[in-house]
């Protein structure tokens, strides 16, 4: 039961509908109403699905299970992530950082960790984290279905159509699911779990499309190379450098032709071309002016940083935004160099080791599994745990929930796998009532 309502959770947190905030307040569907009011914080930044991940948390913790098969190494390292963080909130506001403006730094990085101790309780086979695959890939053909919807029956009817129709965080989302299936086709290798791939990838990689976020098409790229890489020798590969060798001439001939323009078959192109060299655009350039300044703010105190609380140095002023978003100095996009600047050289190892300790995992139990759900699930998680810190670097993944929930799910997946695929030993955390000498849970092969 609690597994359920956990996966419940996640999916709403995938998902999330706030009046005011989806659809930039143009446009709300039925379940805005319930987004509002459970996703919408107060004055402290607790929300009502905060406080229902921890009662479904406390209530797994419970339960038979919840402490055993775990990877020792990635439990420690959460715990050290959580230290280094709280060792720079202590540390900004001892200087007299803002403790309010602290909750809007850290709220919702910390819940990923709650939310990978509860997926990590109530997930315990294959097949846990096959279903957990499967919410995520419903929950990015619910969104793109949303989307698609209001671009045709609202956005087409506007004289000026926006740049955007949803978050960053959806670009997350997408990708991610795109991922999930291919792991999953790669792996599984049957005409079913192709063709699944195939057909949801559609209307996800248009909704991709439509919301014309350029790092959506950076992320499905370098995480499809990152996937290719991975792939062990095999017949599959081989068909697959057959493949490639016969699209890279039409691929290029793809990229000259559609570099410059800005629409059509070739936004894609567009897309990843404004973020390099001559074609850079005012949003770009104002993300460069961003980093350098938060660069000049790491230069103070490289080792320790301003510490939360604190706004980073505007040395160089791009456009004033305060008036719309008055924490920008506090939380600014690039959150790996927000991380630097407030936590230090120090801090942010502590911080960032999770995500290098979880691609550590994943890629051991990719490598040394024997059954493919395992081999998908890992393959899955470790290019997952990529498109998040791409996020991360790109736009506001500290403070963006989706983004972060994607992250508790491959987190939680390298502390179960590589015990389920025995290519780590579990933990001696074992609950009262459990033998021993009790073995690893081994279902869903």
């Amino acid at each position: 039961m609690p597994r359920r309502i956990a996966l419940i959770l996640v999916w709403l947190a995938l998902v999330p509908e706030v009046e005011g905030q989806i659809f930039d307040g143009k446009w709300e569907t039925p379940l805005t109403t319930i987004g509002t009011a459970i996703f919408e914080p107060s004055a402290i930044k607790i929300t009502l699905w905060d406080l229902a991940v921890i009662l479904v948390l406390a209530w797994a913790l419970t339960q038979k299970g919840a402490l055993r098969g775990r990877v020792r190494a990635v439990i420690t390292s959460m715990w050290v992530s959580l230290g280094a963080l709280a060792l720079g909130w202590l540390w900004g506001v001892a200087r007299g950082g803002d403790v309010r403006q602290t909750m809007w730094q850290l709220h919702t990085f910390v819940m990923m960790f709650v939310v990978a101790h509860l997926l990590i309780a109530t997930h315990q086979t294959y097949e846990h984290f096959r279903t957990l695959g499967r919410v995520i890939v419903f929950a990015a053909l619910y969104r793109a279905g949303v989307l698609l919807y209001f671009y045709e029956t609202v956005v087409k009817q506007w004289a000026e159509r926006p740049q955007t129709l949803t978050t960053h965080a959806d670009s997350a989302l997408f990708v991610g699911a795109i991922l999930v299936l291919g792991a999953w086709a790669l792996e599984r290798r049957s005409q079913k779990a192709i063709a699944w791939a195939l057909g949801a990838s559609v209307p996800i990689c248009l909704a991709i499309y439509y919301n014309n976020r350029r790092l959506a098409w950076l992320a499905l790229l370098v995480g499809m190379g990152v996937a290719y890489l991975l792939l062990p020798p095999s017949k599959t590969k081989r068909q697959l450098n057959r493949a490639m060798l016969v699209a890279a001439p039409l691929f290029a001939i793809y990229l000259v032709l559609g570099w410059g323009k800005t629409g059509g078959i070739f936004k894609p192109v567009a897309s990843i071309a404004t973020m390099l060299g001559k074609t850079e655009d005012a949003s770009s350039l104002t993300r460069d002016i961003e980093n350098y300044n938060l660069l000049q703010t790491l230069k103070t105190d490289p080792i320790l940083g301003l510490g939360f609380g604190h706004e980073y140095h505007e040395v160089n002023v791009a456009y004033s935004i305060k008036d719309e978003f008055a924490q920008y100095r506090y939380i600014p996009h690039n959150s790996v160099l927000g991380l630097l600047a407030f936590a230090g050289l120090i801090g942010f190892a502590g911080i960032w080791q999770i995500f290098v300790v979880t691609t550590f995992f994943l890629a051991r139990e990719h490598r040394l599994a024997d059954l493919a759900i395992a081999r998908a699930a890992a393959l899955a998680a470790l290019v997952g745990t990529i498109v998040v810190a791409l996020q991360m670097w790109g736009d506001m993944g500290l403070v963006t929930l989706p983004v972060e929930v994607l992250a508790a799910a491959c987190v939680a997946a390298a502390a179960r796998l590589p015990v389920l695929g025995e290519a780590w030993e579990a933990s001696q955390d074992l609950d009262e009532d459990d033998d021993e000498e009790a073995e690893p849970i081994h279902e869903g092969g």
